[in-house]
């Protein structure tokens, strides 16, 4: 068995692209039959892929402890207010 005949399961016609065959769809000038697996094959790869697939970015809310650790990197408040502000949060 060659690589194309394995295409052309459930239509006539002596080969995957050539004529017009002689199956059901035989008026197509292409054998749906080789396009079912292809068409297959394309779709397990999408969906795996979309599965394995990670977000870009976090779409969560950052929490409040993450703001003031921010706040207190960007220098916009002090060591005592962010001790005093970090215990309030706990």
């Amino acid at each position: 068995m060659d690589f194309t005949s394995a295409f052309n399961f459930g239509c006539g016609g002596p080969g995957f692209w050539h004529g017009f065959g002689g199956g059901a769809m035989g008026f197509f000038p292409f054998h749906i039959g080789g396009i079912i697996p292809l068409l297959l094959i394309g779709l397990i790869v999408y969906f795996i892929a979309r599965t394995m697939r990670t977000p870009a970015t976090d779409t969560g809310a950052p929490s409040p402890r993450d703001v003031l650790k921010r706040r207190y990197a960007a220098g916009e408040i002090d060591r005592e207010t962010f001790n005093r502000m970090k215990d309030e949060l706990e």
